[in-house]
């Protein structure tokens, strides 16, 4: 596992350990950071959100690619242990902030969020609901780019005030390009 692109091109990052955690694949990153960066002009100065951060490599990733700040959020104590080791290897913690926070009972947003990462674990069913929690309490920016993965075979069924703008399947994974209605 290692940042694809960006000020941290090249680092290693410290993999999980268990079967717990399932990282986004080196490949899809750099498919995903493409993708974003033709469709939504970048991720500089941005603010983002990683929910069910993991090993945090999606953050990460966008932090070494110009983002100004972003959360981790995730509920694991393994996670995030794994998180918190990732943002002192790449010395990133004056742009970082991470919390131990339960989907779907997110806290009211201090700030809203540019681009949001959600991840869950695959055999959850709570893309919705989450998506759901973090509307009810403020945490997306005008024009949110929300980029969402889980299993391919899942019936996803997405809040009607969000619009499919892309989606990518790799592997066992799906990825859904959101963009909030205004």
């Amino acid at each position: 596992m290692r940042i694809i692109g960006g000020e941290f091109r090249g680092r290693k990052l410290f993999p999980p350990t268990g079967k717990n955690i399932r990282p986004t694949s080196d490949r899809m990153r750099e498919t995903i950071f493409n993708i974003l960066e033709h469709s939504s002009g970048g991720l500089e100065d941005a603010n983002i959100l990683d929910v069910f951060a993991g090993t945090g490599a999606m953050g990460l990733e966008a932090l070494s690619r110009g983002a100004a700040h972003v959360t981790f959020f995730d509920r694991d104590r393994a996670a995030l242990q794994l998180v918190k080791k990732n943002i002192a290897l790449l010395n990133a913690g004056d742009r970082s902030t991470l919390k131990n926070v339960t989907a779907p009972d997110f806290p009211p947003a201090r700030v809203p969020f540019d681009f949001i990462f959600l991840d869950p674990p695959y055999n959850l069913d709570i893309l919705s609901d989450t998506l759901c929690a973090l509307n009810k309490n403020k945490y997306f920016a005008g024009r949110v780019m929300v980029i969402a993965e889980y299993a391919r075979d899942n019936i996803v069924i997405f809040p009607d005030y969000f619009e499919v703008i892309k989606e990518k399947t790799y592997g066992d994974a799906r990825f859904s390009f959101l963009k909030k209605n205004s």
